[in-house]
């Protein structure tokens, strides 16, 4: 089920990496530009600097930082880190004082306590995980304020050349500019919807992969020769089941879905019991379909995401376009009454153009 879900065509961006901030020399103005070709250039600087949708995901990042720090703020009690090693001694040690490597019988009868303290260990995983993705985000708020800033700048280099031409007259154009604005709001409302459904489509298969890759270590449970072998596969398996939790818990925040699912609920429980559960066969295979059905609401999570992101593509694809085009025919109106008013030739050097516009109030 899991490859079915993955199988659509649809790109799911690593919103974590930085994006590259072009520094070519062509940003640096070209001493014999002409009005006509900063023009131009400027329009299509604003158009690729707007083409990844920055502030629409900055928008996704902030709301997402803020929900972790609340969430941060909720983990006080847990001072101390805690390592996958470190967690599996713990547990290991905990096996050990209770004596329930060699006599299986009281794990039962102690399951209770052993959650407890497993709780209070993944607790301690759950924070590092969250402090660690709360990192990540705010080294990509940067890389995103640094973008949405040079597009601004672009904005400004743009207004100033309009009103270096055109002063205080009314510029040409007008109800093209109207038909931009409303074009480009229509986009930007698109794309706050596919940023939020690419993020929450990204954890969610983040999750099945973690899930994926747990199952190899809850396996080894059965087979560890040694109570140590046991409890570190355990531990490991639960470490990576924990981060699985965490992407699906990332997938609803970005969604604004609090309400953890059944499955969520379930699998929380599962991890809580997991170390005295390995110990006996029937509860071993309960918590094994217990982490199967959390991997099928994933599925089935991922592919609900994907129907509405498609959807949102098509829209915001033929939006898109519509901008292209607006901004297309605004730049046609311009260009011609620059060449009407026989400034076609004049050269682009924004202290000059100052000093044109003074002259022509």
């Amino acid at each position: 089920m899991g490859c079915m879900a993955s199988s659509q065509k649809i790109s799911v961006a690593t919103y974590s990496e930085p994006m590259k901030v072009s520094t070519k020399s062509s940003l640096k103005l070209n001493k014999n530009e002409t009005v006509l070709a900063a023009l131009t250039r400027i329009d299509d600087e604003i158009a690729k600097s707007e083409k990844n949708h920055p502030a629409a995901r900055l928008a996704v990042v902030a709301a997402e930082l803020e929900s972790i720090q609340l969430e941060i703020k909720s983990f006080e009690e847990c001072t101390a880190t805690v390592t996958k090693d470190t967690y599996a001694k713990t547990m290991h040690q905990l096996f050990v004082s209770l004596d329930l490597y060699k006599r299986p019988m009281l794990a039962s009868e102690n399951e209770d306590f052993v959650a407890n303290v497993n709780r209070k260990e993944m607790r301690r995983l759950e924070l590092s995980w969250l402090r660690t993705r709360y990192a990540e985000l705010v080294r990509e708020r940067r890389v995103l304020h640094a973008q949405i800033l040079r597009t601004r700048s672009l904005y400004a280099q743009l207004q100033h050349l309009l009103d270096s031409i055109w002063g205080s007259n009314t510029r040409p154009g007008s109800s093209q500019e109207n038909a931009l604005t409303k074009a480009i709001g229509l986009r930007d409302a698109l794309a706050a919807v596919s940023a939020r459904l690419r993020a929450a489509a990204e954890y969610a298969h983040a999750a099945v992969r973690l899930l994926d890759d747990a199952m190899p270590a809850w396996k080894l449970t059965t087979v560890g020769k040694s109570g140590w072998e046991r409890s570190s596969a355990v531990a490991d398996a639960c470490g990576t089941l924990v981060a699985a939790r965490c992407a699906e818990r990332g997938a609803r925040r970005v969604l604004a879905a609090p309400a953890a699912p059944r499955a969520a609920r379930a699998l929380r429980l599962a991890l809580d019991y997991a170390f005295t559960d390995a110990v006996h066969d029937h509860k071993y295979q309960r918590a094994t379909e217990t982490f199967f059905q959390f991997k099928e609401a994933l599925v089935l999570l991922i592919d609900s995401i994907h129907q509405v992101l498609l959807n949102n593509l098509d829209n915001l694809t033929a939006a898109e376009k519509d901008v292209a085009k607006c901004r297309r025919d605004l730049r046609s109106t311009r260009v011609n009454d620059i060449v009407h008013r026989g400034l076609a030739e004049l050269k682009y050097e924004p202290k000059a153009l100052t000093s044109l516009n003074v002259a022509m109030k």
